[in-house]
């Protein structure tokens, strides 16, 4: 199974955020990478522990595996999915990932196929279906 995503075309460039960083005027900080990072503050904070000016230069995110990937790890950390992960409480990581999906909006059939997919992975990697929750 292949499943490559690193970056998503949208409409909104998230220059607002919820800290002191400043946007670049000039830049985009929509969704990049495997976990989609979005905002000014998690650009910025994501570069800082890898070493990289990812504020000013975004795109970073999208251009190789390597940085898709460490972005992600770094966001899985820093937003304490990874101990959610460790209690298999499914509905809280993606509640950490995306809470738009835990909505009850339209959010509702992104989050159903987020759960298809966990539930085809756990197959492929023949682990039981059980978890404490599945859905946020």
């Amino acid at each position: 199974m292949n499943i490559v995503l690193r970056k998503i075309v949208t409409c909104n460039n998230y220059q607002i955020s919820w800290c002191s960083i400043e946007a670049n005027p000039n830049r985009k900080y929509y969704g990049r990478g495997w976990f989609q990072l979005s905002y000014p503050c998690n650009y910025y904070s994501a570069g800082k522990v890898l070493g990289l000016d990812l504020l000013n230069n975004p795109d970073l995110v999208s251009r190789t595996d390597r940085i898709a990937a460490s972005t992600a790890i770094w966001y899985y950390k820093e937003t304490g999915m990874d101990k959610l992960a460790q209690q298999d409480n499914f509905g809280g990581t993606t509640r950490k990932l995306n809470q738009y999906e835990c909505s009850g909006k339209a959010g509702y059939h992104m989050q159903a196929a987020r759960l298809q997919t966990y539930h085809r992975v756990r197959k492929c990697f023949d682990l039981p279906q059980t978890t404490t929750n599945l859905t946020c």
